[in-house]
């Protein structure tokens, strides 16, 4: 597996609470303008439009073609069929998504999901339903993504902007970077590059050890609340009741139920850095924790 493969694993690692979360940040800079993010929960029948003016030109493009594809990933009741057409017409996007549906449907096919018991078995059931992979198709998929790739498709933004994060100068280049990702708008992302800032507003005096396993579910929680696809039916709803056996109708709730008297402090640290976002205030939010 190459390193953009193990980077967007860890990014969805990250956002499934299935490890540490990345501490690296955002997109290469392309205006710094950008229009207001979305802020409210997705569904599988809506995913949420940006709310205030409209992008500059520069931006418009973009985010428009964000959008169009998640769209596309969040309804695709066929995530093969999805695939492949995502393959046809690659642009700055659709690396990322194809590497997710691949990284999702080989969790959902592995012997592990299918010795599952009760709602578990009927997440990972669903899930390989969606995904309409059978083993040898999804080594058949990982060649068509590696010929694609060999034939030098454009930069893809999604997963370059971890790249781009961990390789900044300093706190001004981060903050470029974040502010390039605010721009993009895609929220998966802006959550796993904003790692670092939902770790600091844990509470003072938590534990390092308890930081390191509720980061990934204070990311999570972030990436919902920017608009992901976190409803009932989701691929990460599906996942995360595959993976940990919290199964609800939304990842919020599923959260609700497995961190139990820990869900509180997650969700402030979560709130926290959207009031952060939703300010802009990309220079807060690029600092690293001390320590």
């Amino acid at each position: 597996m190459r390193l953009r493969e193990l980077a967007i694993g860890a990014v969805i690692t990250a956002l499934l609470a299935g490890g540490v979360a990345m501490t690296m940040p955002s997109p290469a800079p392309l205006a710094p303008a950008p229009a207001a993010l979305p802020v409210a929960l997705s569904t599988p029948s809506r995913i949420p439009a940006p709310v205030a003016a409209a992008p500059s030109v520069a931006t418009a493009a973009p985010v428009a073609s964000w959008r169009a594809l998640h769209m596309k990933y969040a309804h695709a009741q066929n995530l093969r069929a999805f695939f492949y057409e995502t393959l046809r017409k690659p642009d700055q996007s659709a690396m990322y998504y194809a590497i997710s549906v691949l990284y999702s449907c080989k969790l959902a096919i592995s012997e592990a999901s299918s010795a599952l018991t009760g709602a578990r078995q009927v997440a990972a059931a669903a899930l390989r339903q969606r995904c309409d992979f059978s083993a040898a198709e999804l080594e058949d998929a990982q060649r068509a993504l590696n010929a694609v790739r060999e034939l030098g498709p454009r930069d893809d933004v999604l997963s370059n902007s971890m790249f781009d994060y961990a390789g900044a100068d300093g706190v001004e280049g981060r903050e470029k970077v974040l502010l390039a990702a605010f721009e993009q708008g895609n929220p998966e992302i802006i959550a796993a590059l904003t790692a670092s800032a939902v770790e600091r507003a844990m509470p003072a005096g938590t534990p390092a050890e308890s930081r390191a396993l509720d980061l990934p579910f204070g990311s999570l929680l972030l990436a919902c609340r920017l608009g992901a696809d976190c409803g009932p039916g989701s691929v990460r709803t599906l996942e995360l009741c595959m993976e940990k056996g919290w199964c609800a109708d939304s990842i919020p709730a599923a959260l609700q139920q497995g961190l139990g008297d820990r869900y509180p402090a997650v969700d402030r640290a979560a709130t926290r850095v959207l009031d952060d976002i939703r300010r802009r205030d990309a220079r807060r939010l690029a600092q690293l924790r001390k320590g």
